[in-house]
């Protein structure tokens, strides 16, 4: 093989034939072309003192730092489950980039005669790069990450194209996003095209690191610690004070868990670390301690990527690029998100990156965070009424008032409180995580509300999207608001009038239920829920139903068939004299008290509906 002395762009490895394969394209001819290295043997490491293979490497223990004598034992088959190995599972053609320190999406140079990734900033970029985040250099480990992060989704997107990269077809975002992906997290573009598996992104992004600084990857239960829970207690919801408030003021944590992650130096090797001074260092409500003296890798990990997203491309996002990269700072911004949304959960879920202890940890920071901003709060007289995860609802806050209390927050805890959004009217309920408010251009948000739950009849969402039209009419003023609570009865009553007479067409009321469970296992109870009543007309009317199928059916008057009691019909089985109005009219009353109780709205019914009501 010609050895090229073209730059050219790493886009995938593949291992065949006891042989890496880099598939590379030229830089300046864009034209794609195969680089074989050497050949390679894929490995594991074992500890066996008895089984000597000439091949010894150093490693250093993720958890104590201790230095590690290990053999590296070439792969010729399976490796026996009984083995005490590591480092058996990664992928041929992964494991030689991280051991040579490529980096895919990125652009390369011959060097030595081998490939070496270009990382080197113009004099523009590492300016901005200093201005944006020259103070984080106190945290070594975190400036690091970040910094070689910014140097790669930096570098210009080449304009190669779908087909000469063997991916399908697709739009100019899904290019965009598999290029940045690719740099962020170390894999082929064949594996970021259109991928949305963020646990193998994280994966990918730490093995990156361990192999590049000589650190054992540990295996999946040595990252539990001896925890084998599979679930941990979550995020703390304050319990709402129910009623109307105005002028109600949202204040947000900006990416809480990646935040905690990072402040409170939340790692897999910090959790329970050997350290006696560390003792002390509880993580909230636990028995257990977090190191004070080492940088977490995954912290550190997770808090760079926090700041380049918070304070480089959430502003770029705000006004158009200068140079072009809209498409380039768009696909950044995503990414980076999907990757802080995902953060806490694979600690929790995904093996071989699940430590139900470092999750645990994660949510008792958060928990402990909203819990003291509450407490905050209260003590200046903010008026806090709801709490939920990340967010406060402060009454009628002055300005002042909650800009000291985001500053409070980032003085204690290194975390970013700021204004969510702000209501002109707010209706929180007794139930927790349902609400709806009114912005001040007139918008109206809903949160957990059962009557506008995707499943409900839209006539029940229509009857409420007109109640809530005319109370945003009252957003102005308390006085304004009073008057439009008095129209909204009427409104309902003139719902259920044209129900009753028949107004409605049966799309609007229908019910839209996905089947959980095998409908044939399920027809064998004695009584059936609504939705397998459905299921069952189904088949029997010749049309098969399976679970995970949606099935869409309407109320009708109570019937008998064959031996069973049917309230429902499939709705293209139904017809209108079949419709049990009572039944929409008790239904629609009750999801609207929800919304309509903290506001002391009485639904008062004429004596033409008063039998529904009953």
């Amino acid at each position: 093989m010609t050895k090229p002395q073209e730059p050219a762009w790493l886009v995938d490895a593949v291992f065949e034939a006891g042989r890496v394969t880099l598939h590379l394209i030229g830089a300046e001819s864009l034209q794609p072309f195969r680089w074989g290295p050497t050949e390679f043997q894929p490995y594991y490491l074992i500890k066996d003192s008895d089984r000597r293979t000439g091949n010894e490497v150093k490693k250093r223990d993720l958890f104590t730092g201790d230095e590690l004598i290990l053999n590296r034992v070439n792969i010729t088959g399976k490796v026996p489950k009984s083995l005490e190995a590591w480092e058996a599972d990664i992928d041929p053609a992964l494991s030689y980039v991280y051991d040579n320190g490529l980096r895919f999406g990125v652009l390369h140079r011959i060097e030595n005669d081998r490939w070496a990734p270009q990382s080197q900033l113009n004099d523009d970029d590492l300016a901005l790069f200093q201005n944006t985040f020259g103070t984080d250099s106190k945290d070594p480990l975190k400036y690091e990450l970040l910094k070689e992060t910014y140097s790669y989704v930096v570098q210009p997107v080449p304009r190669i194209g779908a087909q000469k990269l063997d991916l399908q077809d697709g739009s100019e975002e899904d290019y965009y996003n598999a290029f940045l992906l690719s740099r962020i997290a170390n894999l082929p573009l064949s594996r970021t095209y259109r991928n949305v598996s963020v646990s193998e992104w994280i994966r990918s992004m730490l093995q990156t690191y361990y192999r590049r600084t000589g650190i054992l990857i540990p295996n999946p239960d040595e990252l539990k610690l001896g925890d084998t829970r599979k679930f941990v207690t979550g995020a703390l919801t304050l319990a709402p004070e129910s009623g109307t408030y105005f002028n109600m003021h949202v204040l947000d944590f900006e990416s809480l868990y990646p935040g905690c992650i990072d402040v409170f130096n939340l790692s897999y090797e910090t959790v329970r670390c050997p350290h006696q001074e560390c003792q002390e260092n509880k993580v909230p409500g636990q028995d257990y301690h977090i190191c004070k003296k080492k940088r977490g890798i995954y912290s550190a990990l997770t808090g760079a990527l926090r700041d380049l997203r918070i304070r480089f491309y959430k502003p770029l996002a705000k006004s158009p690029a200068q140079d072009g990269r809209e498409l380039v700072n768009a696909a950044a911004v995503r990414i980076l998100k999907l990757f802080l949304v995902s953060c806490y959960g694979v600690t929790v879920r995904i093996h071989g990156l699940a430590s139900p202890l470092l999750g645990e940890a994660i949510t008792a920071y958060g928990r402990h965070v909203l819990q003291s901003t509450w407490d905050m709060a209260k003590d200046t007289n903010l008026r806090p009424r709801y709490g939920d995860t990340d967010s406060v609802f402060l009454d009628d806050p002055t300005k002042i008032s909650a800009d000291e209390l985001v500053q409070k927050i980032r003085a204690r805890f290194g975390l970013e409180l700021a204004y969510d959004r702000v209501y002109s009217v707010c209706v929180l309920s007794a139930a927790k995580k349902a609400y709806f408010g009114i912005l001040p251009n007139g918008e109206t948000e809903i949160k957990g509300l059962s009557i506008a739950k995707s499943s409900s009849p839209r006539f029940f969402q229509k009857t409420f999207d007109k109640c809530l039209a005319k109370l945003s009419e009252g957003r102005t003023s308390p006085t304004e608001f009073e008057r439009a609570k008095a129209e909204v009865p009427e409104v309902v009553r003139t719902a259920i009038r044209d129900l009753r007479a028949g107004k409605m067409e049966l799309n609007e009321l229908e019910y839209r239920v996905e089947l959980r469970d095998d409908p044939k296992e399920k027809s064998k109870a004695k009584t059936l829920p609504q939705a397998y009543q459905a299921a069952w007309l189904l088949d029997k009317a010749g049309r098969q139903s399976a679970r995970g199928m949606t099935v869409g059916f309407v109320k009708v008057i109570p019937f008998r068939m064959q031996g069973r009691q049917f309230t429902v019909k499939p709705t293209l089985q139904a017809n209108q004299s079949e419709i049990n109005t009572g039944d929409y009219v008790r239904n629609l009353v009750s999801s609207l008290n929800q919304t309509f109780e903290p506001m002391n709205i009485a639904l008062n019914v004429s004596e033409s509906t008063l039998s529904d009501f009953l």
